[in-house]
């Protein structure tokens, strides 16, 4: 059984106009960096960065992704109010994602201010490109944290389908079935209101969790397949990856052991083991980088 399934958001104009209205709708006021020691530099005002974000952002849109990339790199450096400063973190990200770039990528994203409204985003979107970019228990260790019980309601349900591929990459398919049923439980009650809804940005919500449904059915499919086939599936499948977490690390209170706080993100790091290699691997998520992230 070989499915098509998206494995990466392919962000393109979709992710430039998101950039745009994000830029537009934004009213938060600048807040002064601190002055360098040798030389005060002033703080570039809000209406001023937004100019030149939305400049960099169309000439991306008009086809010059690496011209725009170059330009929103240059404003990055200069003395910007913390909110654009992450506006402008995040388009970094989409825009070198977009060019190929995961690494460039994953640096842009890991600037955004983890105090800030961009952090959970920035996470899930840095996991996308660790991910594309073979690096999958680092995608696991961030979508650890974006999936966490601390952020019901604040987090979109693609990221349970991101991480239920990358759990079925390195074979760990008991956790792939763990994130079905916690997904389930997770959205059930949210479906419910959002299709008693009449605002159409529910019905769009809506639209996009049942896309998840069918991505996940499509996952495990291919779990199940993938135990039928490999003799030694079951016995692996009763071994998860095993979390690795430092002595100064803090635990949510929660019942599930291996919750983190957002600032232990660095420390924390999924070990996988040897995976069984089968034809096609990811035949799953084989050619299907187009509707994720959109």
């Amino acid at each position: 059984m070989r499915n098509a399934l998206t494995t990466a958001p392919k962000f393109g104009k979709v992710a430039v106009a998101l950039a745009c209205a994000a830029l537009v709708s934004s009213t938060t006021a600048a807040f002064a960096a601190a002055p360098s020691a040798k030389k005060p530099v002033a703080t570039m005002e809000a209406g001023a960065v937004r100019a030149e974000h939305r400049q960099a952002l169309s000439q991306a849109l008009n086809g010059d992704v690496k011209g725009g990339l170059r330009a929103l790199k240059a404003l990055s450096k200069k003395s910007l109010p913390s909110d654009e400063a992450d506006r402008i973190q995040m388009s970094i990200g989409r825009l070198s994602y977009e060019t190929g770039d995961y690494a460039g990528a994953v640096s842009a994203y890991g600037k955004v201010n983890k105090n800030g409204p961009s952090y959970l985003e920035s996470l899930e979107e840095a996991a996308w490109a660790d991910f594309r970019n073979n690096e999958t228990t680092k995608a696991l260790a961030k979508l650890k944290t974006v999936t966490s019980p601390a952020f019901k309601g604040q987090v979109r349900s693609e990221p349970f389908f991101l991480q239920g591929l990358a759990q079925l990459r390195v074979c760990d398919f008991k956790s792939v079935f763990k994130t079905i049923e916690t997904f389930k439980s997770r959205f059930s009650d949210e479906v419910k209101t959002l299709e008693a809804s009449p605002s159409s940005a529910d019905k769009a919500k809506l639209k996009e969790i049942g896309n998840s449904v069918q991505k996940l059915n499509l996952v495990e499919a291919e779990t199940i397949q993938r135990l039928y086939l490999d003799e030694n599936g079951k016995k692996r499948s009763g071994s998860p990856a095993r979390i690795s977490k430092g002595s100064d690390q803090l635990s949510f209170p929660t019942t599930d052991d291996d919750e983190l706080w957002m600032d232990e993100l660095e420390g924390f790091q999924v070990t996988t083991k040897g995976c069984l290699e089968i034809d096609n691997d990811m035949g799953v998520a084989k050619s299907v980088a187009q509707g994720v992230g959109k």
